[in-house]
């Protein structure tokens, strides 16, 4: 892939990532970010425990991820040069279409540059390609405990309704709305 491809987003420490669209043959990236994340980010990510999961659910996951027909969903990629690992894939983002204009959105962010600024970058750029594609409204199931998301979700410019249901928050973001409309 050309770098003309790639966008380019520095983290609080001063690391440049670049940051490309999901593909369909990216796959092994998906199983690299998970295998950054430890077992609490995992969880975070996917509100249940995910450490002991086999190479071959790891795999059948990452696959369907790709797969998932490009009307009905997009992605973002971030890579990173890391000490003793040029070139990884350090970060995603990415939307499924559940309705008429609204899309579930998700994000994987590998331990090491946690907090450093990606997430909240990314969430702007993935909001920015949803919006691109009709997308008007995103959303996601978040641990009320999730405290790295919702501060995420506090620093994006989309008005944000919460629906406690449990332990856990129904998010809806509007992305036809700037938050202090």
């Amino acid at each position: 892939m050309s770098e003309s491809q790639y966008r380019t987003i520095t983290t609080k420490s001063g690391l440049q990532l670049r940051v490309r669209e999901l593909r369909a043959d990216d796959a092994p990236h998906l199983v690299e970010i998970f295998e950054h994340m430890s077992a609490d980010s995992r969880y975070r990510r996917f509100n249940q425990p995910a450490d002991h999961v086999s190479e071959a659910r790891k795999w059948e996951e990452a696959e369907r991820i790709v797969r998932i027909v490009p009307r009905q969903s997009g992605g973002l990629l971030a890579f990173a040069d890391l000490e003793g690992e040029p070139d990884v894939a350090v970060a995603a983002a990415r939307y499924v279409c559940v309705g008429d204009g609204v899309a579930e959105a998700a994000i994987s962010v590998a331990d090491v540059l946690q907090s450093q600024g990606v997430g909240t970058q990314l969430m702007r750029m993935l909001a920015e390609l949803a919006k691109r594609a009709g997308v008007r409204v995103l959303t996601a199931v978040i641990h009320d405990d999730n405290k790295p998301i919702w501060r995420v979700l506090a620093r994006l410019p989309y008005r944000m309704e919460r629906t406690h249901d449990g332990a856990y928050s129904i998010v809806e973001l509007d992305l036809t709305r700037e938050r202090n409309e």
